[in-house]
């Protein structure tokens, strides 16, 4: 897979071995994948494959969009700690589920590609 750049930090994803320790995330449970904001690396277990993987893969890049554009400060600061990880998860499910629909809509509704911050809906397909 290809690295990619979120607000200038360099991201890969690298598929790791069913079980491997990395595959754990912050709150001691084991994950398909997870991407972690200190070595920009997405790791996503080899067991997963496709259509699944995509859909996996969008999940962890939402997270490192976040992460990489500091979303997490402001979100942590509108909720008691106990509720980060459930309203971090529910920032990612909103850049993953309607992201890409709010683009295509966009580009539907100017008959052109969208471009934003450099990066073109052309692009997508």
């Amino acid at each position: 897979m290809r690295p990619f750049t979120v607000n200038g930090d360099l991201w890969r994803v690298v598929r790791v071995r069913p079980g491997d320790p990395l595959l754990v995330d912050r709150t001691g449970t084991h994950r398909i994948a997870t991407a972690d904001p200190n070595d920009h690396i997405i790791r996503v277990s080899s067991e997963v494959l496709p259509p699944l993987l995509d859909r996996v893969v969008l999940h962890e890049v939402a997270h490192a969009v976040t992460m990489s554009h500091g979303l997490l400060g402001p979100l942590h600061a509108t909720v008691p700690e106990r509720l980060w990880v459930p309203v971090e998860e529910w920032a990612v499910q909103l850049v993953e589920n309607y992201g890409m629909e709010a683009v295509a809509l966009a580009s539907e509704a100017l008959g052109r590609p969208v471009c934003v911050r450099g990066l073109c809906s052309d692009r997508l397909e």
